[in-house]
């Protein structure tokens, strides 16, 4: 049961509290053991608030502050049992512009997915497209042939060719151009899936980053390795190698980059359609 509250809460904050729990339980069922646990949120925050208020912090942070710390209902809740609606789209959404549907939601994810695979290839491919001719050259120098050069340079273009190609190539989504508009709106069911996903996409994106940062910054590595082994066996084939395997690194940084910030755009623009 609430606590009397010491500190009058305005109706401002209270309805404030209320919209939030309905936003966050919006993919729940309205059914009575729903509904009072609903209640009982709402009493918890307005005690919060109340103790908050009793520390001497002001309203506006307090409710702020409540707001936030009561930000992961639907988590609560599932942890509690309580099972969200099957049927997609049950909350109703008021906006003025069309509803997309989860099916649909999910297929714009697979078709960004595959999009932004395509552009980081062809990214990479360009960024590394002299590696062919690198090894090609070292190859020379192990075997005094110049056609190995000439090899390595028809590679490099394969390379190059191939990585316009797969950026000429990618399909883009077909309601790309809705979805960056914001020209939709998400019912409350899709939205709490999306929600979920963006967390692990988030984790995912964070990895890539990482990773594709460390291979720009180590890239050289290689290229020292070859100097290493160009000493002890007396050849410029290694260092010229070392510098193929350097650009390999540096194709597969670049990769990685461009698909982490990818998919953190792909959830940021579906995360936030504009409201009528």
């Amino acid at each position: 049961m609430q606590a009397q509250q010491k500190y009058a809460v305005s109706e401002e904050t209270t309805l404030a509290f209320k919209r939030h729990i309905l936003q966050r339980s919006g993919a729940f069922a309205s059914e009575p053991v729903v509904d009072l646990y609903r209640v009982n949120l709402l009493a918890q925050m307005l005690d919060r608030y109340d103790e908050l208020r009793g520390k001497g912090m002001g309203e506006v942070t307090s409710q702020s502050r409540v707001l936030y710390e009561f930000d992961d209902i639907a988590a609560r809740m599932r942890e509690q049992g309580f099972a969200e609606m099957e049927t997609p789209d049950e909350a109703p959404v008021d906006s003025r512009w069309p509803q997309m549907s989860e099916a649909e939601a999910m297929r714009y994810v697979q078709e960004r997915d595959a999009y932004m695979h395509r552009q980081a290839m062809g990214t990479a491919l360009c960024s590394a497209c002299v590696t062919p001719l690198m090894i090609g050259a070292a190859l020379t120098e192990f075997w005094f042939s110049d056609a190995f050069s000439m090899l390595g340079m028809v590679g490099m273009f394969a390379m190059i060719g191939t990585g316009v190609y797969a950026m000429a190539t990618a399909v883009k989504p077909n309601k790309q151009t809705t979805v960056k508009k914001g020209k939709f709106s998400l019912g409350a069911r899709t939205r709490a899936r999306l929600e979920r996903m963006h967390e692990e996409v988030e984790r995912k994106a964070r990895g890539r980053f990482g990773k594709g940062v460390a291979m720009l910054v180590t890239c050289v590595i290689p290229l020292f390795a070859g100097a290493a082994l160009s000493e002890l066996w007396l050849s410029d084939g290694w260092p010229v190698l070392g510098l193929a395997g350097m650009f390999v690194m540096i194709g597969a940084g670049v990769y990685e980059l461009v698909m982490a910030d990818g998919e953190r755009k792909t959830m940021k623009h579906l995360l936030s359609e504009k409201e009528s």
